[in-house]
């Protein structure tokens, strides 16, 4: 996929997008049924595609907003070269963080719906002519949720999302949302995983979610820089901070009846553990250190029986669910040889026997 838009034929149906969107079709673009929020910081060499990817559709029934978050680069020039286009604004603000950025982007916006892009990432060239046909098709939705490709440096692999709060990703960017279902809920801008705090309580709220079947937003999964590549360890604590505020927003409005007597277990199970302790670990080269964090964290999750066996068992298979027993018994030392050390020794053995055992698409 180039993010680039369509060749454009002659004909009433597929005039250009400077024809179509004239001044006369200013009651579309000042009502729009989506609003795309595009948050963009310092992201010079990926904002052409991204912008071009959403404005593929030659439809006048959603609005663009690029929240420019103080860049020091060129992204705010290179955005100013697409207002050309009606259905196009620029919000500039002092530098803030991504949080503050998609807030300032749902102020400005006029959509019943909202839908979030992150700069660096693109669409499918029909991806919004997706979801205002699944809006069309289904007016009762207040959640849209489509799958994704996930792109690595030397793969991409597409991801299922259903649309429920199991089924579904934390990130805020595969999803379209009622207006009613944020509310006057907004991101969380003192902390890094605001997308779990915010996000797993608005598909909680869901009543009528949907799910369209395809992969529809290509996320740029290896960023120098990005959050989830830093080996600053102490940010990872912040996990919980966003887990209690997730817990307390479900519980606050009553979203938690729908989500099962033992739900607090399993979101601790599958969204703190899990990414807490099973993958950002091995990102910790420091055996010492890595243990160390292991240990404090451990010790940080709450007095739930975590993790539950069953639930990783269930959830992530059997591999996992013995490897979380392991931490929970402080067997540190094997829990690492399942985690990592026998994937390096088959790896090693693979290479003297002339195999390839690259992961090609794996997570």
């Amino acid at each position: 996929m180039t993010g680039r838009q369509p060749p454009v034929d002659s004909g009433s149906q597929t005039q250009p997008i400077a024809d179509r969107c004239d001044a006369s079709n200013t009651h579309s673009t000042r009502h729009p049924t989506i609003s795309v929020i595009v948050a963009a910081y310092n992201i010079a060499g990926f904002i052409d595609a991204c912008l071009a990817s959403i404005l593929a559709s030659r439809s006048l029934a959603f609005e663009v907003i690029v929240v420019d978050d103080g860049s020091t680069d060129d992204t705010n020039e290179k955005a100013n070269a697409f207002t050309a286009d009606p259905r196009l604004r620029i919000v500039q603000r002092p530098n803030g963080g991504l949080g503050a950025a998609r807030n300032s982007g749902i102020e400005a916006a006029h959509g019943r719906y909202i839908m979030f892009v992150d700069g660096d990432d693109w669409l499918e060239p029909d991806a919004v002519d997706s979801c205002l046909g699944a809006i069309e098709n289904s007016p009762q939705a207040d959640l849209l949720v489509f799958d994704y490709i996930d792109v690595r440096p030397h793969s991409t692999r597409r991801r299922i999302c259903r649309p429920d709060f199991w089924g579904t990703k934390n990130a805020a960017w595969n999803k379209v949302y009622a207006r009613a279902l944020i509310g006057e809920h907004r991101f969380d801008t003192d902390i890094i995983y605001e997308d779990l705090a915010a996000v797993r309580p608005w598909v909680a709220r869901a009543r009528h979610p949907i799910h369209i079947d395809k992969a529809l937003y290509h996320y740029r999964n290896t960023r120098s820089g990005s959050i989830m590549n830093s080996r600053d360890i102490s940010r990872f604590f912040e996990l919980f901070t966003a887990a209690e505020r997730c817990v307390e927003r479900i519980e606050a409005d009553g979203s938690n009846t729908a989500l099962g007597s033992d739900w607090k277990r399993r979101f601790y199970t599958s969204d703190v553990f899990v990414p807490g302790v099973i993958y950002w670990s091995i990102e910790i080269d420091d055996r010492a250190t890595r243990h160390d964090y292991i240990a404090r964290f451990m010790d940080t999750l709450p007095p739930l029986d975590l993790p539950s066996t069953r639930l990783l068992t269930r959830d992530f298979g059997p591999k996992i669910a013995l490897i979380g027993e392991c931490y929970k018994r402080r067997a540190y030392r094997l829990a690492d040889f399942l985690l990592s050390d026998l994937g390096h020794y088959k790896r090693r053995v693979a290479h003297r026997l002339g195999i390839d055992s690259s992961p090609r698409g794996k997570a």
